[in-house]
């Protein structure tokens, strides 16, 4: 069994480029559905999630091939419609898949997906997106979904929370459909862009991500089309943890730094200063690190709930008292009861945690979920002794190599067997 060896390291050092977005090359793997023939994707990170997604396109039809960096996807020979339970209980982006697999074969079957143990996280704005936009659907055995739609129907979309997942879906579905999709109160993560910038190349009409309100215009096809998967922003903003935890200075390569916003004014509050040029970042921590009285996670471009769990390792060593609200996923929170096992101070009083900074010491934990796993490993950095995680199929979801990265800054981590 796999597990993260972390021991208490020193003021950080060296250079990292950041590995792609897992959150992007999933939709984007999707959408390779859509074309009858080749999409190759650059800089596609090789992790678990990416695996269990080409295991279901596979299965779907589909041949891959790698060439280093680069996937090629040949969508031209798709012949099922059926998402198999096993697959899509293992990855919640899955879902996604619906109004793809509809383009192509006029129906689908999946079953409610699964993910991450982070909260609810229901998939209505996903269906009521597909039904907007002319899908038949019909539930068997509860959980067991079929939909059918011999094409899809432009549409006006108001979606009652910006949800990532349900924008993919629309934008998807839209870009085939008949006529113009206007989605209101669309999410505006830089994923959302990502997609769109792959779907224009691919020969869709589509304006407005990022705004809030995304216009789609149907077109009858899409075409072969080769597109660079961007920075995991979710990955840069664990190295800022690990560097406000050890100090130090890091340089991150491939990064676009205004992806990072949200995230980087809470760090430079803690004590961090972080500037950046063109596609690189540079953070340093070379003064104590304080506490931030309150911290409210919230949808782009506020500060994300991705990085709750590993900025709460933070705050475990920060000087003084902070508080973190977690505004979406409540299930977040199950990362504190493990760093409290190493002797963080931390209350849970309903969606806020409560951060004492102190001293932790390391010992066997259990990473509860991907962001918690890599929390664990933040914390591990700066606790006296030797933290041992498990669980680490839940880290490699997301990372093509944590400890790799790490001990690349100069951190003592090492994986084991």
């Amino acid at each position: 069994m796999a597990y993260l060896e972390i021991r208490q390291t020193g003021p950080l050092s060296g250079t990292y480029r950041v590995q792609g977005s897992k959150n992007a090359v999933l939709p984007m793997l999707a959408a390779t559905l859509l074309v009858p023939g080749k999409t190759t994707l650059h800089r596609v990170p090789k992790i678990k999630d990416v695996n269990v997604m080409l295991e279901i396109l596979h299965l779907l039809g589909c041949c891959s091939c790698w060439e280093g960096e680069a996937l090629t996807i040949d969508a031209g020979n798709v012949n099922n419609w059926v998402i198999p339970e096993e697959l899509i209980g293992q990855m919640r982006s899955s879902v996604i898949l619906l109004a793809p697999i509809l383009y192509r074969m006029k129906k689908a079957a999946v079953v409610e997906p699964g993910g991450c143990s982070i909260g609810r996280r229901p998939i209505d704005i996903h269906l009521y997106v597909l039904q907007a936009l002319g899908v038949k659907l019909h539930y068997e055995w509860e959980e067991h979904i079929f939909a059918q739609a011999d094409y899809f129907c432009g549409a006006h979309l108001f979606l009652k929370f910006p949800s990532v997942g349900a924008t993919e879906q629309a934008i998807l579905a839209a870009v085939t459909a008949n006529g113009m999709t206007v989605i209101d109160n669309a999410a505006r993560e830089p994923e959302i862009s990502e997609l769109c910038r792959m779907l224009r190349g691919m020969g869709a009409k589509i304006t407005g991500d990022q705004t809030g309100r995304i216009v789609i215009e149907g077109v009858k096809e899409l075409f072969e089309s080769t597109c660079e998967v961007g920075a995991d922003r979710i990955v840069a903003a664990t190295c800022l943890s690990a560097v406000a935890v050890c100090s130090g200075e890091i340089t991150l390569t491939g990064v676009d730094a205004s992806h990072l916003n949200g995230v980087i004014e809470p760090f430079e509050k803690m004590g961090c200063k972080i500037w950046s040029d063109k596609d690189t970042l540079t953070a340093a921590r070379m003064d104590k690190l304080m506490a931030i009285p309150y911290l409210k996670t919230s949808p782009y471009p506020g500060f994300p709930t991705d990085v709750q769990s590993l900025i709460m390792a933070v705050m475990s060593f920060a000087d003084g008292q902070s508080v973190v609200e977690e505004g979406i996923f409540e299930g977040r929170f199950r990362t504190a009861y493990q760093l409290q096992k190493m002797g963080a101070a931390i209350i849970i009083e309903n969606n806020q945690a409560i951060i004492w900074g102190g001293h932790l010491i390391g010992t066997k934990v259990e990473a509860p979920d991907l962001r918690g796993g890599a929390a664990l490993a933040i914390a591990g950095l700066g606790a006296d002794g030797v933290t041992t995680i498990f669980g680490y199929d839940h880290i490699a979801r997301g990372y093509e190599d944590l400890a790799g990265m790490l001990f690349m800054l100069g951190a003592q981590a090492a994986l084991r067997e």
